[in-house]
């Protein structure tokens, strides 16, 4: 074989070395093409889920106070409802309170409860800052008071052994469940005050809370 024919064989082998070298750092620079790489670039983008912010403890604090108060005042409008009587006619208050007030005044001291309840719930950062709670705490004692009273009166009165002693019991008991309708009025009050002397935060706590709206004892 010529010699001439060895060298050319030695320069095309070269030359192909070189252009397989170009070719395959050429490949590994470009994107790879395919199924993956179009499911990819067509995928749309889906925006992040707003976290929900919760609710501040504060808030919800209001909202059960606010819906123990409301039970409290309705109950309290209940008794009030059956106060009619005629004090000449000892024996239609028996009658009349035998039939509804027990019931009732058992509605009030579990209301009282409730409310006392929440109220004792207060976010411990907020303490301080509602003074006016131990004063409503103090008006729903005494709301517990009269409510027992009453009680009293009605029990004497079912227990007595003649009418002339039953009727001056109806009387007291009626005269008992009258303050225990004042009494409500005062706790009423005081809900006023706490959110009267209460910081910025307690009294938009209230504001804000949807459980939280102005009830009125008539």
């Amino acid at each position: 074989m010529p010699k001439w024919a060895v060298a050319a064989g030695a320069v095309a082998l070269v030359v192909l070395l070189v252009a397989a070298g170009i070719w395959a750092t050429r490949a590994e620079s470009e994107p790879a093409a395919g199924p993956s790489a179009s499911a990819t670039q067509t995928s749309p983008t889906r925006p992040p889920t707003p976290t929900p912010t919760p609710t501040p403890e504060i808030i919800l604090w209001a909202g059960e106070v606010c819906a123990a108060r409301d039970a409290l005042i309705a109950s309290v409008v209940d008794v009030a409802g059956s106060l009619e009587y005629d004090p000449e006619d000892p024996a239609s208050i028996g009658e009349q309170f035998q039939q509804q007030i027990p019931g009732q005044l058992d509605g009030v001291e579990a209301a009282a409860d409730e409310l006392g309840t929440a109220l004792g719930g207060i976010p411990i950062d907020y303490v301080d800052a509602a003074v006016a709670i131990p004063v409503l705490q103090e008006r729903l004692g005494a709301l517990g008071v009269a409510k027992d009273e009453a009680m009293g009166h009605i029990d004497a009165a079912q227990g007595a052994g003649d009418p002339v002693s039953a009727g001056l019991e109806w009387l007291r008991a009626a005269a008992a469940a009258k303050s225990t309708y004042d009494a409500g009025v005062l706790v009423k009050d005081s809900l006023g005050e706490l959110v009267g002397s209460a910081d910025g935060d307690i009294r938009d706590a209230f504001a804000t809370s949807p459980r939280c709206s102005s009830v009125d004892l008539g």
